[in-house]
Order: C-alpha cells, then sequence, then structure tokens
C-alpha cells in the first residue's frame, strides 16, 4: 500500500475523468495539491484558499472547483500544465494529454526530434496527441502557429511492457484472492482484465502490479490481460477451479508409525497444496485431476485419522483412516 504524505488536514479529494490525476484540499494550510497517480507523487500545490474543502472537477479535466468554507466562496483552478501521462513504452502508442495555454493554433507536436503520430487540438487549452517510437527520454515541444515553439512537457520512455509470471495461477470460483503480475513497464495500467471481466489494479509498479480477482460462473481457464495507457498489453492465464471433494481413501488401514502408501480420488483435485492425515501434513504427489498419491505421517494417537486435501479452490475433508 502506497502512502502520500506532506497533506496538512487533508479535507476531501477529487478524481480527474481520465483518472490521471486527484486533487486534494489541504486544510491545514490553505492549499490545494495536485497528485499524479502512475507515479503517486505531489507535482503541484496551489495556495491562497480559505479552509478549502471537496474539489470537483469538471467533466473536461480542465478545471477543479474548490469550496472555500473560510469566506464562503468558490475558487476554480485549472489543471496544472504539463503531459498527462508523462511515461509510456519505447514502441511508442501512449495517448498523451497535453495541458497548456494557447495551444489552439498548434501546427506540429514533437517528442524530442520525432513528430508525434498523431495530435487532435481538442480546445485552446488541450491537445491530444500520441508518442512516437523512441528510445531515450524527451521534452515535448508544440509549435504555434508557424514560427513560436515552446515546451510544454516532458516524456519519459520505459521499455516495452513485459509479463513474467502471476501469482496464483488458479484460484476459487468466488474469486477474492489478491493476484500479482510480474514483469517490467506497468507503470501506466489502467485495468486487468479476466476474460472479458476488467478490474482495476489495487496497486501498480512499473514492475508490478496487484489486483483482487472477480468471481466467475464456470470453471476452467481464463485469458488474463494487463491493459496499460499506451495500449500495450502482457497475457497469461489464471485457471478457476471448483471446490474439491474425495470419493475415496485406499487403503483405509495403516500403521500407527506412517510411511503407509496411499491413493486418494476424488474431483478437482489437480491444484492441490496440501494433504494432512490425522491433522499431520502429509508428502503427497499429483497424479491427475481426480488422484493423489500420498505417505501417511505418523499418527499421534491410535484410531480413525480425518484425510483432508486443501486446493486453490477449497477443503474437502475424506471420513476418518483407521490407524493400529
Amino acid at each position: 500500500m502506497d502512502t502520500i504524505t506532506g497533506l496538512p488536514i487533508p479535507f476531501g479529494l477529487a478524481v480527474s475523468h481520465d483518472g490521471l490525476l486527484v486533487y486534494v484540499a489541504r486544510d491545514g494550510d490553505d492549499s490545494v495539491s495536485a497528485i499524479d497517480l502512475t507515479k503517486n507523487k505531489i507535482i503541484d500545490t496551489v495556495p491562497g484558499f480559505h479552509a478549502p474543502s471537496w474539489p470537483v472537477v469538471t467533466p473536461d479535466d480542465l478545471d477543479v472547483y474548490v469550496v472555500n468554507n473560510g469566506n464562503e466562496t468558490v475558487s476554480v483552478l485549472p489543471t496544472p500544465s504539463g503531459a498527462y501521462p508523462d511515461a509510456g513504452p519505447m514502441s511508442g502508442g501512449t495517448p498523451v494529454d497535453i495541458i497548456g495555454e494557447g495551444l489552439g493554433d498548434t501546427t506540429a507536436v514533437r517528442f524530442g526530434c520525432q513528430p508525434a503520430a498523431s495530435f487532435t487540438i481538442l480546445n485552446d487549452r488541450e491537445i491530444l496527441a500520441v508518442s512516437p517510437r523512441l528510445a531515450t527520454d524527451v521534452k515535448i515541444d508544440a509549435t504555434i502557429g508557424q514560427h513560436t515553439t515552446r515546451t510544454v512537457g516532458r516524456f519519459y520512455y520505459h521499455p516495452d511492457s513485459v509479463l513474467t509470471k502471476i501469482s496464483p495461477t488458479s484460484g476459487p470460483l468466488s474469486g477474492g484472492s489478491t493476484l500479482t503480475v510480474t514483469g517490467r513497464g506497468w507503470i501506466t495500467t489502467t485495468s486487468v482484465r479476466f476474460g472479458s471481466v476488467a478490474v482495476t489494479p489495487s496497486s501498480v509498479l512499473d514492475d508490478k502490479v496487484t489486483v483482487t480477482v472477480p468471481p466467475a460462473e464456470a470453471t476452467g481457464p481464463v485469458p488474463v490481460t494487463v491493459v496499460t495507457r499506451s495500449n500495450s498489453y502482457g497475457r497469461s492465464t489464471f485457471t478457476y477451479v471448483g471446490p474439491p471433494g474425495i470419493t475415496s481413501v485406499n487403503p483405509s488401514l495403516g500403521s500407527s508409525e506412517g510411511r503407509d502408501r496411499v491413493l486418494i480420488v476424488g474431483t478437482e483435485l489437480a491444484s492441490t497444496q496440501s494433504v494432512t492425515i490425522g491433522g499431520a501434513a502429509a508428502d503427497f504427489g499429483v497424479l491427475s485431476d481426480t488422484r493423489i498419491a500420498a505417505v501417511t505421517p505418523p499418527a499421534a494417537t491410535l484410531g480413525p485419522a480425518n484425510v483432508t486435501v486443501t486446493t486453490t479452490g477449497g477443503t474437502a475433508p475424506a471420513s476418518g483412516r483407521g490407524r493400529s
């Protein structure tokens, strides 16, 4: 969990509709801070408010309205100038929202010395550009009219997104577990899809994304797709597992000294994580989705011992196994 410090008496916040910035009213020093959500860092703090609270962002993300409880007024705060997001992969293709003043007559946008893959003037304060393929960190320059060029932001290139692994790779139909995606180039991740179900990540770092697994209606594998703001993707597979069941344990009698080989037969056993006999952990090997080979541990007492199998889909008990 990330913690952002340096916000004296925060009193209300508002997230921009593009999900890139959050504005926090600071009652402690009569100011409002803008936080870059791709980095979880304060990028701008504007003073001059009076007991500010409950900021609201306009639908176009260009202005923030802030209530001044101290003098019963409302202030209008423009979005900080810059490029949002300011990072993306070397392969390009990242949509970048450029905020500034006097941009309505822009005739060219360049990332370093390369022209933007495309750009669209939305209004006098906003341009939507697409980053070109590059390999270094660059300034973003806009040419106004035919002769005036000025820097309107910076853009940082990261290696292209690479998915190394996901963990765990399976879980119950009810979902709810925390899945971790590791790799690189994930800093602009917007969602993780389980099949057609999109989930907002709970934490995003450049090398790790965590997300809560959603529930599913049917068992089986689904594609896991990590989507970034640059429309790049990383893919893997997550398998939804039904609850296990045990139909037989053979043989049903054994020595209290342990070391007996037993065959456990049931259903949904492929993702077995542990087997216990009489509450003690048993060595085991998964033979198939319906069979497990196990070796009994020493018994603490004589008599029936419960056999329990735990999988990523749940836990299944079986009737007691005799010990003599």
